[in-house]
């Protein structure tokens, strides 16, 4: 089982704080930790942003912006987003476990991963990376089949912050390991545009 510490942040906020918690992600202090930690951070927009155009992408040769490849898989983000390990620099992420964050003024995503243990089953996953007390699932649980894997998705929403009330949590198996992911959005269905954008780009290597 993954043991965990968190956090380390970005420069640009100059954050600190990270708490050591020594057991997994079952109990979910790293994941609380990195959650309350990386929005107390995100600033409060004062201004409408004006829209920015981007150039389109040619099927033949697209960019790497808004794809993260590392830990032997790939997984899609929004532009002007980056995943940050959000673990101590003392206990990293590595192929087998590990713990993504990724954040703009309005959006959150998290990523964590773990041994499958032979499961095929990763609905676990939810339970894990939820916030007990501040995430709930709203609607159904949507199942879908992606290529070879097979994803759970669920809308939820959320009191960790007033500026992003809604979500989703997703989880799935890859190889021997099995993945969850949250994203916290204005909107349900920005939330869920975003998961079938990342996981179209998904890719691991068992």
């Amino acid at each position: 089982m993954i043991k965990k510490t968190i956090l380390l942040l970005i420069t640009v906020l100059a954050l600190t704080g990270a708490c050591r918690p020594k057991t997994a992600f079952s109990e979910n202090n790293a994941i609380s930790a990195a959650v309350a930690s990386t929005l107390a951070a995100l600033p409060q927009p004062t201004v409408q942003p004006t829209y920015t155009p981007y150039p389109t992408f040619t099927p033949d040769a697209p960019p790497l912006e808004g794809l993260f490849c590392e830990y032997e898989f790939c997984i899609g983000h929004p532009p002007e987003t980056a995943f940050f390990d959000a673990r101590d620099a003392k206990n990293p992420s590595i192929y087998s476990e590990g713990m993504l964050a990724s954040y703009r003024p309005d959006l959150f995503s998290l990523l964590i991963w773990q041994p499958s243990n032979g499961t095929d089953d990763p609905q676990f996953m939810l339970n894990i990376i939820m916030e007990e007390g501040l995430d709930t699932r709203e609607g159904n649980l949507d199942v879908n089949l992606l290529g070879d894997l097979t994803t759970f998705f669920s809308p939820i929403e959320t009191s960790a912050t007033e500026v992003l009330p809604t979500g989703g949590v997703a989880a799935w198996i890859c190889g021997d390991r099995a993945f969850a992911w949250k994203i916290y959005a204005p909107t349900a269905e920005i939330a869920q545009h975003i998961f079938d954008e990342a996981m179209n780009k998904f890719r691991c290597i068992p």
